[in-house]
């Protein structure tokens, strides 16, 4: 019959084990990886903060700003473009401003002081009529009537000569003559003469306006002008009539 004797603890392996991994499992506790730290990933250090960079001559400047939040989508900013930046008025509109005031001022001031002066003008020169009233004319005021030429009563001439080959030429106005003829030419202008003429002309000729001729005889007889009348006794004249409402007739 055997007989067990009792084992020495160093001689026992699992033991042995636990003694071998006692030290690491005292050095996973200091490190904070046992179990009483659970499964979760330690914590790593928050990274030391930002130094301003600093240039070679010794000026400080701030750090970046932080970026801005994403687009929305992919090509945001193609859609929608940046506005332009908003347009301030420059010196040139200033300067106008400037200007048209100035302008102004000039103007008002210049037509203030030309009424004043009117004024002045005016009151200065209706001032001796209000001193001195006695001085005003007194009566109605007719104004002139227009002038016309006088023409008065017709004249009576000598009688006049028209021999063979002579010419008598009568003009004016409101005359009144007598023209013995004799183979000559009489030639009648103006407004409203009476001329008579006796014996036998070799032409008449007639012009003007309301002039009245009386002949014997005429060979020919041309009247132009207005409201001329010949008037002839005998023969056959050869008659040139031209203008408005002109006579010529036998009687």
């Amino acid at each position: 019959m055997c007989e067990h004797l009792p084992m020495d603890p160093r001689d026992d392996p699992e033991a042995r084990i636990r003694e071998l991994e006692r030290p690491l499992a005292d050095r996973a506790t200091e490190l904070g990886t046992g179990p009483g730290h659970g499964d979760a990933a330690p914590i790593p250090p928050a990274p030391p903060p930002t130094q301003p960079w600093t240039h070679t001559f010794g000026t400080t400047y701030p750090p970046p700003p932080p970026p801005g939040p994403p687009a929305p989508w992919p090509g945001y900013a193609e859609d929608f473009p940046t506005p332009p930046p908003p347009h301030v008025p420059g010196v040139r509109t200033g300067r106008i401003l400037m200007v048209a005031v100035g302008i102004a001022v000039f103007l008002i001031t210049t037509g203030i002081a030309a009424f004043l002066m009117l004024t002045d003008t005016v009151t200065s020169g209706l001032q001796p009529i209000a001193d001195e009233p006695g001085t005003r004319p007194t009566g109605t005021y007719s104004p002139p009537g227009p002038a016309f030429p006088s023409i008065g009563a017709p004249s009576t001439a000598a009688p006049s000569v028209a021999g063979s080959g002579d010419i008598v030429n009568i003009a004016g106005a409101n005359s009144n003559r007598e023209v013995a003829c004799d183979g000559g030419t009489v030639i009648v202008s103006g407004v409203e003469n009476t001329i008579t003429i006796t014996g036998r002309c070799t032409a008449v000729t007639v012009s003007g306006i309301r002039n009245t001729i009386k002949a014997d005889e005429v060979g020919t007889i041309g009247v132009s002008g207005f409201e001329n009348r010949v008037t002839y006794r005998s023969g056959e004249p050869d008659i040139a009539k031209s203008g408005l409402d002109n006579i010529v007739e036998r009687g």
